[in-house]
């Protein structure tokens, strides 16, 4: 027969495993990854705002990676506003001819200023990697459809190219580091089934009869 002392004995011992396991979640002690690779944060951590954990996560470099993209947004959109032709002619090697050209090229300037600015408050933020993630690759979107209006038009100037290479290059190249996981791949995927199924249900309703009344004899 077993001894009520080692049923007594074992009660308590799974009592202190559950307020242990109760403990390390409350502190942040052992934390795990998501699936999207995200860290757990913690009650403590998410009363105080401490989110070093992630910080720590993120990949070398990326800080640096990212204050440079914010200083070309900055830099090149205050220039737009300020002195347009200077702008133009180091961004894309083109001279302003008229006065809608530096008109362009100022609201060109604004919106670079107003992505620049977007750009530092997700990032001051980081909540999350994946958020990070869809920064990056917006960025490198931005950069590629930059590099094909210029290609396309004829504006084939090496540096600004090279430039604009480079920044699509390396904004996918963290892109990978940063959504190891796949979470950014995943909600897109996620998003075209939802839309394929609304669609493929819309296509498979049939139009109601109508109801044609009835003759009396």
């Amino acid at each position: 027969m077993i001894d009520e002392q080692t049923v007594v004995n074992r009660k308590q011992s799974a009592s202190d495993l559950q307020s242990r396991l109760k403990t390390r979640k409350l502190l942040g002690v052992g934390e795990l990854a998501r699936d999207n690779g995200d860290i757990y944060k913690s009650k403590i951590s998410q009363l105080l705002g401490i989110n070093e954990s992630l910080y720590v996560r993120l990949p070398k470099g990326l800080l640096y990676w990212n204050t440079v993209t914010a200083l070309y947004l900055y830099v090149f959109g205050i220039m737009g506003i300020v002195t347009p032709s200077l702008a133009l002619r180091l961004d894309y090697g083109l001279e302003i001819k008229s006065d809608e050209s530096a008109f362009i090229a100022r609201i060109y300037g604004a919106c670079l200023i107003s992505f620049g600015i977007l750009f530092r408050s997700i990032l001051s933020q980081r909540e999350s990697r994946s958020e990070i993630a869809v920064l990056l690759l917006v960025t490198a979107l931005l950069q590629a459809l930059q590099l094909s209006v210029a290609l396309v038009f004829g504006q084939r100037y090496l540096l600004p190219c090279l430039i604009r290479f480079a920044g699509i290059v390396g904004n996918l190249t963290y892109h990978n580091f940063v959504d190891s996981q796949g979470g950014v791949h995943r909600y897109l995927m996620r998003v075209i089934e939802e839309c394929s199924v609304l669609s493929s249900n819309g296509e498979q309703r049939e139009p109601i009869a109508e109801k044609k009344p009835m003759k009396n004899d």
